[in-house]
């Protein structure tokens, strides 16, 4: 089930660069404030390509990206940022157009910042907490109106310098789940169109995390109401679609309205939802959250169909 072309909530990265027991921070030119290095996603291009870019644009280092590591809703800003683990290749810090300066920070000794608990989680993912965290991130309103002023007086200063800033380009946003009756191997799944089964799946609109969207979602149609954990990412970056699959284990309870517990084998799903259910397993896990990148050639329909039987 493709994603809607109004979705509307903004993508955008961040890098956890690590060495040597210590994460890398950049003052920024705008705020003068310290952060993990980030930015926005741009058309076509692959969710941990942008923080690679943006490390190297922000700070000078080359760096090879790991697994997403945390993912946060900025409330209020209808945005959306992934965080990607990453270790240092090659480059050397500098300043740039966009920070004053970049540099190594102890993580038992980080500075005061801005969005401090996306460094906190970083820190934590140095430390060896190897699961990804999902957080909604609420900016104070005073602090949330001071921060779009200086914010305009940058775009309104860049664009009277003959470096105007792109807007943010528009994703199909989306977020599944994979949530499985451990007792009978079964996958919950809805009704689609031409009434055919499908995993749970919607069109993130930007105005609620994407997690707490896909709850409300299943609750409503199903009864069940679960805890879901962040499992990986379903991507096409030609296409400009990114999904977001949670994970959930429910009890052999009977569903209402539109849900049925089905095979993943026999349930008639499409490629998509095949490839999340054969990653998302039905035990807990504390693995790395993964990343299936439809547009690489790699990864084709089939070759992680090995499901649960």
């Amino acid at each position: 089930m493709a994603a809607s072309r109004t979705a509307m909530l903004r993508l955008g990265v961040m890098g956890a660069v690590s060495q040597d027991n210590r994460l890398l921070l950049s003052r920024r030119g705008d705020l003068n404030v310290w952060a993990l290095p980030g930015g926005r996603l741009d058309a076509g291009e692959r969710l941990a390509d942008a923080a690679a870019r943006e490390v190297e644009e922000e700070t000078g280092l080359t760096v090879r990206i790991g697994h997403p590591i945390g993912m946060y809703y900025l409330a209020g800003w209808r945005r959306l940022n992934v965080l990607y683990a990453a270790r240092p290749v090659g480059g050397a810090l500098r300043a740039t157009n966009e920070t004053r300066e970049s540099r190594y920070f102890s993580i038992s000794m980080l500075p005061e910042m801005p969005l401090a608990v996306i460094a906190e989680d970083a820190a934590a993912f140095v430390n060896g907490l190897p699961r990804g965290a999902a957080r909604t991130i609420v900016t104070p309103r005073r602090e949330m109106r001071r921060l779009k002023m200086r914010l305009g007086l940058r775009y309104a200063m860049n664009a009277l310098r003959g470096r105007p800033e792109p807007k943010f380009p528009r994703f199909d946003v989306s977020a599944s789940a994979v949530i499985w009756n451990e007792p009978q191997r079964r996958v919950l799944t809805l009704r689609g169109r031409h009434e055919l089964r499908a995993l749970p799946r919607l069109t993130c609109h930007g105005d609620s995390p994407p997690w707490q969207q896909l709850y409300d979602m299943i609750l409503d149609r199903t009864g069940l109401a679960l805890d879901l954990v962040w499992a990986g990412l379903w991507q096409d970056a030609r296409r400009r679609q990114v999904e977001f699959v949670f994970r959930a284990l429910s009890p052999n309870v009977d569903l209402f309205r539109a849900g049925e517990w089905s095979s993943p084998r026999n349930a008639a799903l499409d490629d998509r939802d095949l490839m999340v259910a054969a990653r998302a397993k039905p035990v807990p896990s504390i693995e790395p959250i993964w990343t299936i990148d439809y547009a690489d050639p790699t990864v084709q329909p089939g070759d992680t169909l090995k499901l649960p039987r």
